[in-house]
């Protein structure tokens, strides 16, 4: 009745230095909101000379299913493939729980945010 609902997946894109974009991620990655997280990365992508380093948090997800774990390993081939690194720096509870499940742990780039200083040498 004319109530807008809220998005389901909001990214924000936070300078994170010269070449770094910390991209973070709230509410639910599924296969109906993949399409935002690959519009968002190729944004970033769009612009390899300013943008080498690309750091996803998503402590904030609440939900989080095979489809999406699978479209951010997609992600970070693709980004990896034309020069930019990539690192996951914040899983949070509900993400880390369903990366567990999904055996994907060696697939993404997990990092410990001490270990991000190595993503842009």
């Amino acid at each position: 009745m004319g109530q807008e609902s809220a998005p389901r997946l909001v990214v924000r894109h936070v300078p994170a230095g010269r070449s770094t974009v910390l991209m973070c991620l709230s509410g639910e990655l599924d296969l109906d909101t993949t399409a935002l997280l690959r519009d968002e990365v190729v944004r970033v992508a769009s612009r390899p000379r300013d943008h080498r380093v690309l750091l996803l948090e998503l402590s904030a997800l609440t939900y989080c299913d095979n489809a999406g774990l699978y479209a951010l390993v997609g992600v970070c081939q693709a980004l990896a493939s034309v020069g930019i690194a990539v690192g996951v720096i914040e899983t949070g509870v509900v993400t880390r729980a369903a990366i567990d499940r999904a055996g994907l742990a060696e697939r993404l780039p997990l990092r410990d945010l001490t270990d991000t200083t190595a993503l842009s040498a």
